[in-house]
């Protein structure tokens, strides 16, 4: 049993856009260094989610935890405190990434309005993190057009290390990578959090990675926690049929796809 203090904590979280319950009473915890999938395809709510933990939607009822102080809904000082303890990552970097603003200068960003160091500290900070992404300082001088789309991912995660968050959130981070190119950022992630510490929360759809990348996962259905525990054992074992789809519908030798319409339309039904 797991007697270390949950770094994030969230409970009976919800979030509606006018008549669509997005988020429904969804509840976990995430401890320090800990790795937890969240999964789900489009529209089961994770996304929305993954935004309500760093602030980016209010949730409407419920409560985010982090380090003990709720965050969700603060402002000020402590949504300042609540930014520095969780960050985001993207699945499209270039998009968070302003396209006039050199890459080393958006690292340094969040190093000047969350730290006390001054320019030349910040420099040597952004150095490090370049070399910890493994960027070269060429790189870092460039716009992020004139960056490949991996090595922009590992700029933003160079920009979210800096200030050294407590949980990273990352939102489909390697959806948008070759298949190749998602195995360097995985690696590298997977070296970062052994490294550092950090907490990861790791959206997808994609159960190959979450299988790679997570400790544990939950799985998210029209908005709702449908299953979870131990990544490998409930990949292995799915309580929920479901979860179960999930993993039938990964092309493999032998796919059946009439039975995975099948057993989709069963399901649905099931829904009433």
């Amino acid at each position: 049993m797991n007697t270390v203090d949950p770094i994030l904590q969230v409970t009976d979280l919800n979030k509606s856009f006018g008549p669509t319950r997005a988020v429904i009473d969804v509840s976990f915890e995430l401890r320090p260094g800990e790795s937890l999938g969240i999964v789900g395809e489009s529209g089961s709510g994770k996304s929305t989610t993954a935004r309500m933990l760093v602030g980016l939607e209010r949730p409407d009822s419920g409560s985010v935890r982090i380090a003990g102080v709720d965050g969700a809904r603060s402002g000020g000082r402590a949504a300042r405190s609540r930014a520095r303890a969780i960050q985001m990552i993207f699945q499209d970097p270039y998009q968070s990434f302003d396209p006039r603003v050199r890459v080393e200068d958006a690292i340094a960003e969040p190093l000047r309005l969350h730290t006390s160091m001054d320019r030349r500290a910040r420099r040597g900070r952004v150095a490090e993190l370049l070399d910890q992404v493994g960027l070269t300082e060429r790189q870092g001088r460039a716009l992020p057009r004139e960056l490949s789309g991996g090595m922009r991912q590992r700029a933003a995660i160079a920009r979210a290390l800096g200030i050294e968050p407590s949980v990273l959130v990352l939102d489909e981070a390697v959806a948008a990578l070759d298949v190749s190119i998602q195995a360097q950022v995985i690696t590298l992630l997977n070296g970062i959090r052994r490294d550092t510490g950090v907490a990861f929360l790791f959206v997808s759809h994609d159960l190959g990675v979450i299988r790679y990348v997570t400790d544990r996962l939950v799985v998210m259905r029209h908005g709702r926690i449908v299953d979870g525990g131990a990544t490998e054992a409930t990949l292995a074992a799915p309580e929920h049929p479901y979860t179960r789809l999930l993993l039938d519908s990964v092309p493999e030798p032998g796919w059946d796809l009439d039975r995975l319409v099948r057993d989709r339309r069963e399901l649905a039904a099931q829904d009433g």
